[in-house]
């Protein structure tokens, strides 16, 4: 909870001009001894001070709870999100999340109810991301005051590599019919052509189609074992930790979007072949944590 010593509060531009109006009013009721200007001054002194709580008491006893980060790929922003939770009947309006200077978004919270705050970091590496010291901020009700505080709440966001435009492996460690790996038979029938895609065994490859259409398609069948690929680290042509990984990233996406049963060979790590979105992200996952 957000108490009164963590809550600062300062005058806005508008604010400091709003001082130097009751400091000119009331040398001016001085000056010319004006009753009427006194009070005034001291009227709009006490609307200050209303004014200068309310917006105090806007932010300060708010509830926060962590609200988590999507996984994102390197070069791209990491968007957090933060639980404000209002334990008061009061609605608070106008709650802004910035990060490093910059604002990302403005809320209102009804009385006993939540919403959800966002704000983004970028993301320049793989690995975990720490969020860091993020503020939330209120200018409401009357824009003279702003009240802010500092908050850490620990997040991470899992960082994956950054993957590579295109990538391709040799045709002798690409892929692997699925009969010869896994048990099972299994009948396989002729169901079409469709363009070939990095990864595609050779020996499905549609030769006669080709040489008519001039363009490279493969065979596709139904049923029996599906076709398997491991993406192996040692086949790779590319040296460097970084630029592996990030073919490795690019040849998941690729085999996730074509459907194929797709497994991962590192130095110390073998993930077997599958496929779905669960298996995509554990693939990604161990390579954004590889060597970590």
């Amino acid at each position: 909870m957000l108490d009164r010593s963590r809550v600062y509060i300062l005058p806005t531009k508008a604010g400091l001009i709003f001082l130097v109006l009751l400091l000119l009013l009331l040398i001016g009721s001085i000056n010319y001894d004006k009753s009427l200007g006194y009070v005034l001054t001291f009227v709009l002194v006490g609307l200050g001070n209303v004014i200068m709580f309310s917006t105090w008491k806007n932010l300060a006893g708010l509830r926060l709870r962590a609200g988590g980060c999507l996984p994102v790929f390197a070069g791209d922003k990491a968007v957090f999100a933060v639980q404000l939770e209002n334990p008061d009947a009061q609605d608070r309006y106008s709650i802004a999340a910035s990060h490093h200077g910059q604002e990302f978004e403005v809320v209102d919270i009804s009385g006993e109810g939540m919403s959800l705050v966002h704000f983004q970091v970028d993301a320049p590496q793989r690995g975990m991301l720490d969020a860091g010291r993020f503020r939330l901020q209120t200018e409401f009700p009357a824009g003279l005051f702003v009240a802010w505080t500092w908050i850490d709440l620990s997040m991470q966001c899992l960082v994956y590599p950054k993957p590579a435009s295109r990538a391709e492996l040799p045709v002798s460690a690409s892929t692997e019919e699925g009969d010869h790996v896994m048990q099972g038979g299994g009948v396989e029938e002729y169901a079409g052509l469709r363009k070939y895609q990095p990864g595609d065994s050779w020996r499905r490859v549609a030769w006669k189609a080709m040489a008519r259409s001039n363009e490279l398609v493969v065979r596709e069948y139904s049923g029996g074992q599906p076709q398997l690929q491991w993406i192996d680290w040692q086949a790779l042509a590319m040296s460097g930790t970084e630029s592996r990984l990030s073919a490795m990233t690019r040849l998941v996406i690729d085999a996730q979007e074509a459907g194929r049963h797709y497994g991962l060979r590192l130095p110390s790590l073998e993930i077997e072949p599958a496929h779905g979105r669960a298996h995509y992200t554990r693939c990604l996952k161990v390579l954004a944590l590889y060597g970590r």
